[in-house]
């Protein structure tokens, strides 16, 4: 008997109060206007982009175009293309060539870097040896160095190497001023991950190189798919670096769409319609990889 009034008296301790639908309304009111204030900077691109100068400099700024000039998509794709034996743009190509610019050196940048971290948060977490402490503070000095304030002097040491005006000048920093928030983000997952399962390896047989490849990598999912992210935006998005170290043959996207404004008259709706290419592939690279983290949690997760 005493029992029961027990178990009754924690059920009604753990109940649940029903959310007022008035409560509720609201709430979903608010996310929807949220919804709509994260929406409104692609609409605005996207309306921008298919307008004429006029409309954007004029009085319909932020309202439907009132005629849809799809040509702007195909005018940014012509720039570069030869009409009468001459270029309009980029003597090396146009939107095309600096896209594949930008994937080539985003991607390898995303494999070095990460190839690197891992490495290092390995020998830095799970081996002990001496020094190992001070070498992690030192890398972490990486993070507080703003990655422009060593332009001057990595130009000119890669103009004595003589690597300017290729994709490893710019490869090359990418990577290295990547590498210090890559280790502090490795770091924090991999200390997460018991040491027990490096003993259960080492047991069953694993050196280690198999430790490293069959265990720590597998559940470092997460870190690779959140470093991944945040060195292909960093990447794609970065504009000193590319146009002071690149010429015409790699020049990236963000120089792209910097040469389309003109010095006198700039035509605002080929400016619009080369940063929509220019972003959509960040948006759908981030949709996808921010499934990736989520689906990474769950298969990665160490179960007890």
């Amino acid at each position: 008997m005493a029992s029961s009034l027990s178990s009754h008296s924690n059920l009604d301790m753990y109940s649940v109060r029903k959310t007022s639908k008035f409560l509720k309304a609201l709430i979903y009111c608010g996310l929807v206007l949220w919804l709509l204030i994260d929406l409104f900077p692609l609409y605005y691109l996207f309306t921008f982009s298919l307008k004429s100068s006029s409309e954007i400099t004029g009085t319909n700024v932020i309202g439907l175009p009132k005629e849809w000039l799809w040509s702007n998509y195909s005018r940014v794709f012509g720039l570069g293309k030869k009409v009468d034996g001459k270029r309009l743009f980029f003597a090396n190509g146009g939107i095309e060539k600096c896209f594949s610019n930008s994937l080539l050196i985003a991607v390898a940048t995303i494999v070095i870097c990460l190839v690197a971290a891992l490495m290092a948060t390995y020998a830095i977490t799970r081996i002990v040896w001496r020094g190992r402490e001070t070498l992690n503070s030192i890398l972490m000095l990486g993070i507080t160095i703003p990655m422009h304030v060593a332009l001057y002097p990595i130009y000119a040491s890669f103009s004595k190497m003589g690597i300017l005006r290729s994709y490893s000048s710019l490869i090359i920093p990418y990577a290295a001023f990547s590498l210090s928030m890559a280790i502090m983000v490795c770091t924090g997952f991999m200390n997460d991950i018991p040491k027990e399962l490096d003993e259960s390896a080492c047991i069953d047989g694993c050196g280690l190189w198999g430790t490293f490849f069959h265990i720590i990598v597998p559940l470092m999912k997460p870190a690779l798919a959140t470093m991944g992210i945040y060195i292909f935006l960093t990447c794609w998005n970065e504009f000193m670096f590319a146009s002071v170290f690149g010429d015409e043959a790699h020049y990236t996207l963000p120089v792209f769409v910097s040469n389309l404004k003109g010095s006198n008259i700039t035509d605002w709706g080929l400016v619009g319609a080369g940063l929509l290419l220019a972003t959509f592939p960040m948006l759908i690279v981030y949709v996808f990889m921010s499934r990736r983290i989520q689906e990474s949690f769950m298969v990665g997760a160490v179960k007890g």
